[in-house]
């Protein structure tokens, strides 16, 4: 069994999963644009619902 990461957030107050990103974070919690993320730096970072920039690269041999 795998277990995600979590932290206490002191902006919502509640347990976020780390595994996520910034802005999936922020989408499930309600944080605005505006605010000030305190987890930030420990994030995955990788936002897998939309196109990366290596994907443009799939159709050239690279």
């Amino acid at each position: 069994m795998f277990d995600s990461p979590v932290s206490p957030c002191p902006v919502c107050g509640e347990m976020v999963l780390l595994d996520q990103t910034k802005a999936e974070c922020a989408r499930e919690h309600h944080c605005g644009g505006k605010t000030l993320c305190p987890l930030q730096e420990f994030f995955s970072g990788i936002d897998f619902s939309i196109k990366q920039p290596k994907e443009n690269f799939r159709d050239t041999g690279y």
